[in-house]
């Protein structure tokens, strides 16, 4: 009774993802590589703009105001843009425009290694020999000559950090100008992993109408295909 029970469970389960497999792909057909007018600016990051459609304000202007302020604008309002790529990802849908936001795997992130000088053979013959050395005006002179090169050391690492400042500065600066040009995306946020009616582009259109125009010139042949006129009946 347990197998027959846990066999009925994964044959459903199979059956959720290849429908949520299949939805996607159609979704993918229908919107990659047409073109949308933005509403709003878009922040030049992966993380894009939430839109929740389970909430009552499906929108937290609090939170894309500050990653405008952090990341600056990628795409504005205004522009005519590319969808590059849709992805059912668990509860949320991504519609991502224009390579969908600086931040995906292989883009470079901010940090440079500042080496630390290392201890000279002298410095540790020096530190060994301290321990050993009994006489106090030799002492005092190894310990003049451990405080020098200790200083030495020191001003080698200031150096190298400066250095590595200097060129983590630039980097930050390519990268900001690499993320200007790298798009943005939507991230369509459900209660649950969407199904059904939520998985159709007529669906996807209506969530992101406050934020999105789609383009009638590019539309137009899908409509005049569509003897009914309803954008979600070809699926």
């Amino acid at each position: 009774m347990k197998r027959i029970f846990l066999l009925s469970a994964l044959i459903i389960l199979s059956a959720a993802a290849s429908a949520s497999a299949q939805t996607e792909a159609e979704l993918k057909q229908y919107f990659e590589g047409r073109c949308v007018i933005l509403k709003i600016d878009m922040p030049a990051t992966k993380d894009g703009v939430n839109v929740y459609r389970d909430r009552a304000q499906p929108f937290d202007y609090g939170n894309y105001a500050a990653k405008l302020r952090q990341h600056g604008k990628s795409l504005r309002r205004g522009d005519t843009v590319m969808v590059t790529k849709i992805k059912v990802k668990g509860k949320h849908i991504e519609f991502q425009l224009d390579g969908g936001g600086y931040g995906v795997m292989g883009d470079e992130t901010p940090g440079v290694y500042a080496p630390v000088a290392s201890k000279s053979r002298r410095e540790k013959r020096l530190e060994e020999g301290l321990k050993r050395e009994e006489d106090p005006y030799k002492r005092r002179r190894m310990r003049e000559a451990l405080d020098e090169l200790r200083r030495e050391r020191e001003r080698e690492d200031n150096l190298n950090r400066a250095i590595a400042e200097q060129a983590e500065e630039a980097q930050r600066s390519r990268i900001e100008e690499k993320a200007l040009r790298a798009g943005s995306r939507f991230n369509i946020h459900f209660g649950a992993a969407p199904t059904g009616e939520a998985l159709t582009p007529e669906a996807l259109m209506r969530a992101l109408e406050e934020y999105v125009e789609f383009d009638d010139s590019d539309y137009a042949a899908e409509f005049d295909s569509n003897p009914e006129g309803s954008v979600g009946s070809k699926l």
